[in-house]
């Protein structure tokens, strides 16, 4: 009777994992068909660049007009669903306030056809701003990052707005069509010719963080121009990686002045002398003194002055320095001699603090260690002793050098001593 009982018990847990086996084990949605009545049922949704889109949207599958299911896309923009085979109709719900452009034509599925890859645009936005170019009027559309379906002009160029967000370099390319696409500046002054590097039909421009306003203003905007061609078109924006590292996206490092400043007044009747640019190289021994001042020859020598404010008489070679941060800032670049980077420097906060304290009439203040290292940095970085440099101060009336001109001495150009 026992050995009954394991017979039986033996072919009843057989029997049992047949069954399981036959069933196919569990179903769930997102998997596989589990019989042959059923079909794995697949949307996937990219834009023209092949990007998926991964949120914002819900797929519905649709039959007779009612929703038999609906889906959001997962990470690599696929929405699936496992459903009883026969045709669907699918349909998108955007849930955010952006507007998109896509072949309704196309939006269906069957049991022979049980895939489907639906390329999204954004529609062109409304806004629109109007541009002057070359004596015409052109009215530019506004875009954004991603793929944006355009209209193209069969008669003349096309402008388009973009207004980046965030730093990073973008590639510009036009999808669909073969028409030229280029860089044409800003709204306030389009170019004539593309200002970027086009190679097959895409270019890319680098944002850096200082390009990137906040509040009202201070975003750069920029002008996409895509040459006469009759039809639509995509234009795709695409960040594809960080800014290109220029100079420009280093630290500043600001110099401060070494001495305690106090306003400075010429004594009455005080006669100066210039500086011979043409003498030798030791001609003049300048001797920091005890006061903090340069002086020639000896610490209690004539002392020797910088002019730094501006005047009604003006210098034979170069302005002022006041007049100078007018209308820039006084700096340099420093690099080695394998030309990479070593730092740059900020000089202008500290002129600023002397020219508070120059003598009104004159503009002078007396040499100090941080003006003859300002005026040195400055005069090297510009080119100003430099002959070889289109900025060379020391030239007649026709820009050709003046003879004689020591270049080791040539800075102190700016200087006056007193007699």
């Amino acid at each position: 009777m026992n050995m009954l009982k394991k017979i039986t018990a033996l072919l009843l847990a057989v029997l049992l994992c047949c069954s399981v086996a036959a069933c196919g084990g569990t179903q769930n949605g997102n998997e596989n068909a589990t019989n042959s009545n059923e079909a794995a049922y697949k949307v996937t949704l990219v834009n023209a660049l092949g990007q998926p889109y991964t949120s914002g949207v819900v797929v519905k599958f649709m039959q007779n007009g009612q929703q038999v299911a609906m889906q959001v896309p997962n990470e690599s923009g696929v929405a699936e669903k496992t459903m009883v085979k026969g045709d669907y109709t699918v349909e998108l719900q955007f849930t955010g306030d952006g507007e998109y452009a896509y072949d309704l034509s196309a939006m269906t599925l069957s049991a022979e056809q049980t895939e489907l890859t639906v390329e999204l645009s954004n529609k062109l936005s409304q806004q629109t701003q109007t541009l002057g170019v070359r004596g015409s009027v052109f009215e530019a559309h506004y875009v954004s990052a991603g793929c944006t379906q355009v209209e193209l002009d069969s008669e003349t160029m096309s402008y388009f707005l973009f207004t980046p967000t965030e730093p990073g370099t973008y590639e510009f390319s036009l999808i669909g069509s073969d028409a030229a696409i280029g860089y044409y500046g800003m709204p306030h002054f389009v170019q004539e010719n593309s200002a970027a590097t086009v190679e097959n039909n895409k270019f890319t421009i680098s944002v850096r963080e200082s390009m990137i306003g906040s509040g009202e203003g201070g975003t750069s905007v920029m002008v996409i121009g895509v040459a006469a061609a009759e039809g639509s078109a995509v234009l795709a924006i695409d960040r594809i990686g960080d800014p290109e590292w220029t100079v420009e996206d280093e630290p500043w490092t600001v110099y401060e002045k070494t001495v305690e400043l106090a306003p400075y007044s010429v004594p009455a009747g005080a006669q100066f002398g210039e500086f011979d640019l043409t003498a030798a190289s030791d001609a003049y021994k300048l001797v920091l003194g005890t006061d903090g001042f340069y002086h020639l020859d000896s610490e209690n020598g004539p002392l020797v002055l910088m002019k730094l404010g501006k005047t009604e008489e003006k210098d034979q070679y170069v302005d002022a320095f006041e007049v100078i941060l007018e209308h820039t800032g006084v700096v340099r670049y420093f690099f080695d001699d394998n030309g990479e980077f070593v730092k740059k420097e900020r000089y202008s906060d500290c002129l600023l603090e002397y020219i508070a304290c120059v003598d009104e009439e004159t503009g002078l203040y007396p040499l100090t260690e941080d003006l003859k290292y300002i005026l040195q940095q400055e005069g090297e970085d510009s080119g100003w002793w430099d002959p070889e440099s289109s900025l060379y101060l020391f030239v007649d009336e026709n820009g050709l050098p003046l003879d004689g001109i020591n270049n080791e001495i040539a800075w102190l150009f700016m200087c006056r001593y007193m007699k």
